[in-house]
Formats: C-alpha cells, structure tokens, sequence
C-alpha cells in the first residue's frame, strides 16, 4: 500500500518550469542526438548547423535555411549531416528565448560596429518615432517616415543584429561540434561497454 502511494505521489507531483523546460529539451533535442543511428561526425555536424543557423537573425526561416544548408553540404560537398537533429537544434532560439539572444547580437553588434555612443539603440529608435509622429516628417504614413525606418533597420538595427550574431553562430559552431562529438562517443561508449556486461552475466549465469 505504501509503495502504490509513493508511487501515485511521484506520478500526481507537478513539475516546475524549469524542470519541465528541462524535460522539452532532453526530449527534443539530447534524445534525439545520442540515439541518432548514424556515425558521431554526423551526428555532431547536425547539432552543429542548427546551432549556427539558430544563432543567426532568421527566426522564421532557421528550418528552411537549414534544409538548402543540408542540400548543397550533401550533394556539392559530399558532408552529410542529420537533417532532423539539425532542424531540432535550431529551436535552441524560440518565441522565449529569442528577445534575449537577439538584444544579446544586437549590444554585440553596436559594439563591434564602434557604436558606443547609442549601445541600446535608443537614439536610432527615437529618430524614427519622432518621424513618424510627424514632428518633422508630418503625417506618420508618408513616404519620408517609412524611409527612415527601413534605413533604421536596414543600415542600424538589422546590421548590428547581422554583425552581433557573427561570434555567436561560429562559436554555436564549433562548440556545438564537439561537444556533440564527444557526448555521442561516451554514450555510445557506455551501451556497448553495457551489452558487454549483460553478455558476461548471461554466459555466467548459464555456467552455473
């Protein structure tokens, strides 16, 4: 009576946040990879070009940039990967983490663009709201406030959102690689060196 009760305790406890975040990812991602029927390096490239093209301004278009990724690795240059693990990792950004990781390029990319004068970009987003308020491009539907704000994006925030995420992808990259390489290993590593003592008990067991 006291162990169903444990039991029916552990299965009715509700998990936090964190823990159920926790349970996605292993499930979405780590799951998939370490179980991935195909060679380590294989494996590691897949989790690698997700995290490269996650780490990239394309929220939206991440999964589709990923497959040509795939197409032109696999036909022109002969480096196949897993296209599922890969579409998987791209998630690493998603509609909770993304604000974070792209004010994070965006700071980067104001600093290594010489901005730092208007690191938050508050001045860039203060001209536009200023246009399009018409103080000084009159009605906020004219061409002129448009203008400017596409200049906005295009020459200030989207570029400094392009140049910032730079470090993170190739860093995304090359972490994402090996550390993919040498989680696949282990675990492989250990199943095998587990089926080996399985075996050993069994031949044991059949001795006696």
């Amino acid at each position: 009576m006291g162990t169903n009760r444990n039991k029916a305790g552990q299965r009715s406890r509700r998990f936090t946040a964190g823990e159920r975040f926790y349970r996605v990812m292993r499930l979405r991602l780590i799951i998939p990879m370490i179980r991935s029927r195909q060679p380590p390096e294989n494996t590691a490239r897949a989790v690698a070009v997700g995290l490269l093209w996650a780490f990239t301004p394309t929220f939206g278009v991440q999964m589709a940039l990923t497959c040509v990724h795939w197409y032109i690795a696999r036909t022109f240059f002969k480096r196949d990967f897993n296209l599922v693990v890969a579409l998987a990792w791209t998630w690493v950004t998603n509609l909770f983490t993304v604000p974070i990781c792209y004010y994070t390029f965006f700071l980067t990319g104001q600093i290594m663009l010489g901005r730092w004068n208007d690191l938050t970009g508050f001045s860039s987003f203060q001209k536009f709201w200023v246009t399009a308020m018409g103080e000084t491009g009159g009605d906020p539907t004219s061409l002129q406030a448009w203008e400017i704000y596409f200049s906005i994006i295009v020459e200030g925030w989207g570029l400094a959102l392009l140049v910032g995420s730079i470090p993170f992808a190739i860093l995304g990259y090359i972490c994402g690689y090996h550390w993919t390489l040498r989680m696949v290993r282990r675990w492989r590593a250990a199943r095998l060196e587990e089926r080996r003592q399985k075996a050993a008990a069994r031949r044991l067991a059949d001795t006696v």
